[in-house]
């Protein structure tokens, strides 16, 4: 079974030999190796022309590029529409892989033939953490199995290390919004709601170097625009399908990443306008009347009172939501942390 990895290359002229070694270097055999040059302007191409021409493995590697740059959804999209493998897997230029990490993930795919396989992970780098895997290893099988433990939180939204069946991904239409930030995000949950199969290895495939030059170590003004577009586009997908609006995980996914969105612009940026303008959009978003949803998705007390916002007026719920958000911030920041040294101290 041939697997397709895909590398967008960037600007990653101190990882990226580190990266392609590691893939040309996998126990796994049936390997195709597809590198996308997205018009960085240092030296990271010139690196990986030099790694993959001195390796025995040399032949499994395809080189495209871009004319322009067009950013990391653009370069993965890129490498799907030119892949071979019946399985696709995303790895990110300043990672790498264990050695035996496709082995791992191919076998899983080979006996079970799910939509995809799921590994787990290890981080390098900065003191960052990432949400792990919380699956044990074997099969989940039916859409709401998978829909739900996503929206637990039980496995992460990042989509390199999954591997994925390419044509799955074609037949559901699944491909990288481009030009965004969080670009995971939407590719994750459309994931999540369509497949039907999923498998999990609770083995290390991948490991996750985060350094600080990374998207994910800053949160810039840009980076919380990407959250409320992220929050347009799961909006304009739920609606798109009466089915996904009629979901209670669909629902409970999509208000708790309201919450979650909004806390993260108001812990992160300071300008009130800003607040209010994000607030607007999240409350617009709205494909149910909440006393509708309260009846049909039993989104129990904490959701029903967060979800009270939406019978104010306008300048009233922002100021409700935006308090809650404050309270916790309080809490999270300053009460718990005192309890915790309190508890240490009489112990």
């Amino acid at each position: 079974m041939k697997v397709s990895v895909i590398i967008p290359v960037y600007n990653v002229s101190a990882y990226i030999e580190r990266c392609i070694r590691s893939v040309l270097d996998q126990t796994w055999q049936a390997l195709e190796v597809i590198v996308v040059d997205d018009c960085g302007n240092d030296n990271s191409m010139e690196v990986a022309g030099r790694v993959v021409q001195s390796h025995p493995r040399s032949a499994a590697v395809k080189f495209l590029g871009h004319e322009r740059n067009r950013g990391l959804s653009a370069a993965r999209n890129t490498g799907v529409a030119a892949a071979s493998g019946e399985y696709v897997y995303f790895l990110d230029s300043d990672d790498y892989l264990p050695p035996d990490a496709i082995e791992q993930l191919a076998r899983a795919a080979e006996r079970e033939r799910p939509d995809f396989v799921i590994g787990n992970f290890t981080i390098e780098g900065s003191g960052h953490s990432a949400p792990a895997l919380r699956l044990p290893s074997g099969t989940l099988t039916g859409n709401d199995a998978i829909l739900s433990s996503y929206v637990r939180k039980l496995w992460y939204v990042m989509a390199c290390n999954k591997l994925t069946r390419r044509s799955f991904l074609t037949s559901q239409n699944i491909t990288f919004y481009e030009r965004m930030l969080h670009e995971d995000d939407p590719w994750t949950f459309q994931l999540a709601c369509t497949a039907q199969k999923m498998t999990v290895v609770d083995r290390v495939t991948y490991v996750y170097y985060i350094h600080p030059g990374s998207i994910t170590t800053a949160l810039s003004r840009r980076n919380l625009e990407a959250r409320v577009l992220t929050i347009s586009l799961f909006y304009d997908y739920i609606t798109a399908s009466q089915e996904r609006m009629n979901n209670r995980w669909i629902y409970l996914f999509f208000e708790h990443n309201k919450v979650l969105f909004f806390d993260f612009i108001l812990y992160h940026d300071p300008e009130n306008a800003f607040h209010y303008q994000s607030y607007q959009l999240f409350r617009q978003k709205s494909y149910i009347r909440p006393c509708k949803a309260i009846r049909r998705f039993h989104p129990g007390f904490k959701q029903a009172v967060l979800g009270l916002h939406y019978y104010l007026p306008l300048p009233l719920g922002y100021a409700y939501f935006k308090g809650i958000g404050l309270l916790k911030w309080v809490y999270y920041n300053r009460i718990r942390p005192a309890l915790s040294r309190n508890t240490d101290a009489s112990a």
